[in-house]
């Protein structure tokens, strides 16, 4: 056993975003995952620029394997299938799979699956140990489960467009796909509970994700309710609530986070800066007293930051401890010497023509024994039905070529 995921196989019926992150890291901890698309269509992401291929990168199509990055980033060390899910023989073709499977992921709108005639009693009939994980913007149930939603729709439904910002700015997106990207998170945390019980148990489990659920859970560390009744904004910008000094700050030549969280670091802070005359200060003499003078603080920061560089004013808070850092550009974030150091800019591949020259993340989670990471690049459409229908369901080549003529895949 090389991955701690292998021998787990994952039926991926998703699309977009949100679903492909969840089997890409049940991939890059080595799950088999066979991601089923649509004969000739694909994944929509497929056909979003820009696109990778034989004859390099470009935000046109040049070539019939030019491949969207997007597509090529969200399904490293997949497997990748055509089926018709709407033939009556394309669905004999699921349910098979669905026996030999392990988990079942999608991400359609919700009713869907059930029209397809998959819905989790249906297919917990023909395997109990199947573990059925569903995406939708506001889960499956609920007065808002019909409606359409993206990442933008879902941080602003969620809240956490609300707390983005400045308190005299519109609500803000966070640059991110955190919409998409910590549904799949919960997703994953879900499938991998499911998986553990079912070793106790030998039964498999329903996830019901919701895009909204899930971010607003990120919102509420805060005490939002709290604030509105203190009359506190909202949306603070960089800086903390309940903190300060902790914002973003201009140096000469660039910007620092400044993070300091007790009175000890304070204390530092003030002895880094040169302003051990404000130690005794009544007004800063505790959290809540710089919370209350914060403008006052922040002041006293960008007094002692004019003129001074980036590097140096990292050096000087660096000295006494003071929890700092940089705040980079993404040029300099993609040149990064700890993220190299750590394998989390790993080129990315075409499945046909190979390298493309552009980067892509690595896997982040470091195991000591069973290391994770992605075993082969995204599959063009059906590159792998002949090692699926042949080898796992024992479907001939002559049916297979069947099946073909008649668009099943």
């Amino acid at each position: 056993m090389q991955k701690h995921l292998e021998g787990i196989r994952v039926i991926d019926l998703t699309a977009w975003l949100a679903g492909p992150f969840v089997s890409l890291n049940l991939a890059a901890m080595g799950a088999e995952v066979i991601k089923i698309e649509r004969p000739k269509a694909g994944d929509p992401c497929r056909w979003n620029p820009p696109f990778a291929g034989p004859q390099g990168v470009s935000h046109a199509r040049k070539t019939d394997e030019d491949t969207s990055l997007l597509y090529l980033k969200r399904n490293r060390g997949k497997k990748g299938i055509s089926l018709n899910l709407q033939s009556e023989w394309g669905k004999e073709i699921f349910r098979q799979l669905v026996k030999k499977g392990d988990v079942v992921i999608e991400n359609f709108a919700p009713g869907t699956m059930d029209r397809l005639g998959f819905d989790y009693p249906r297919l917990k009939a023909i395997n109990s140990r199947i573990i059925y994980c569903s995406i939708a913007g506001y889960g499956q149930n609920g007065p808002y489960r019909d409606r359409a939603a993206f990442d933008l729709t879902i941080q602003g439904m969620s809240g956490i467009m609300g707390v983005t910002g400045f308190p005299d700015g519109p609500p803000t997106r966070c640059g991110a796909w955190i919409g998409d990207m910590i549904p799949a998170l919960y997703g994953v945390c879900g499938i991998l509970a499911a998986l553990a019980s079912r070793e106790k148990t030998g039964q498999g489990e329903r996830i019901d994700i919701s895009m909204q659920d899930s971010c607003f859970s990120l919102i509420m560390d805060e005490a939002l309710d709290l604030h509105l009744s203190l009359g506190i904004p909202m949306r603070t910008g960089n800086r903390n609530p309940r903190l300060a000094p902790w914002n973003v700050y201009a140096a000469a030549d660039g910007y620092l986070a400044i993070c300091v969280a007790s009175n000890e670091q304070w204390i530092a802070f003030l002895e880094a800066i040169g302003r051990e005359d404000l130690k005794e200060d009544s007004r800063f003499k505790n959290q809540e007293g710089r919370f209350k003078h914060s403008d006052e603080v922040e002041i006293v920061v960008k007094e002692w930051l004019k003129g001074l560089t980036q590097e140096g004013a990292l050096r000087t808070l660096r000295a006494k401890k003071v929890p700092c850092d940089a705040v980079p550009e993404i040029p300099e974030v993609l040149e990064d010497p700890q993220l190299k150091a750590r394998g989390m800019m790993p080129e990315l591949l075409h499945p046909q023509s190979g390298p493309t020259g552009l980067k892509t993340a690595g896997f982040p989670v470091h195991f000591s024994e069973r290391p994770g990471g992605y075993s082969s690049p995204a599959p063009s459409i059906g590159q792998h039905n002949q090692e699926v229908y042949g080898g796992i369901l024992g479907i001939s080549d002559a049916e297979m070529e069947k099946m073909e003529g008649e668009g099943v895949i």
